[in-house]
């Protein structure tokens, strides 16, 4: 049987099958004690027992909780690109505001539904506290600006790359905000949000 490919930060590259899975556990089981607890009131021993594995297992390809929770970053930015791709994908160049807007609510939807982003979007992680000091951008920001330069046209600017920056970095902020003022999404701060994003992109389409 193929090992999957793990692309996550781990202490420790899985050789086998069975490996690859545990991974995957310890990621699922994060999000759900981080959205049930909180990202301070989890520790990594509630980590491995929601898992069903040792400590020993969690500890085998992350030193701390931290790198765990880098880990389901990394893996939400890959799900959700992929579904972004997949639902924007025939969109015409013209429709850039429409599969921007869309792609926002992609990232909604998945904090409603997907226990990795609710994790993330309900229990008030500070991006700082999962962040790299030497690290300003994050995946998502490099991601959309190709999407925005070989799908739609835009010019590939560092200033779009800086923009694309404070769009990613805004449209979290206040969608954790919308999601700690009401459980399923504060709808006025999420359709301002949304709004924000589009504004900001806007001076950067092509004529």
């Amino acid at each position: 049987m193929t090992v999957p490919d793990t692309p996550y930060q781990v202490r420790r590259a899985p050789t086998q099958y069975r490996a690859s899975r545990q991974i995957e556990r310890i990621l699922d089981a994060a999000s759900r004690v981080v959205t049930e607890k909180g990202f301070v009131g989890t520790t990594t021993a509630d980590i491995a027992k929601s898992a069903k594995v040792s400590i020993g297992s969690v500890y085998r390809y992350f030193p701390d909780k931290i790198a765990v929770m880098k880990a389901v970053v990394e893996r939400n930015s890959a799900r959700y690109l992929r579904r972004v791709d997949e639902e924007t994908g025939e969109m015409l160049p013209a429709q850039w505001r429409t599969a921007v807007e869309h792609a926002y609510d992609i990232y909604v939807d998945m904090c409603r539904t997907d226990d990795g982003f609710r994790a993330l979007s309900g229990a008030g992680i500070a991006s700082g506290e999962l962040e790299s000091a030497s690290s300003v951008e994050d995946p998502l920001s490099p991601a959309f600006a190709q999407m925005l330069v070989e799908r739609f046209g835009f010019p590939a600017t560092p200033d779009l790359r800086t923009t694309m920056i404070q769009v990613v970095t805004i449209g979290d902020v206040m969608s954790r905000l919308a999601f700690r003022l009401v459980p399923g999404g504060h709808a006025d701060t999420l359709v301002q949000t949304r709004r924000i994003v589009v504004d900001l992109l806007a001076p950067h389409a092509p004529l």
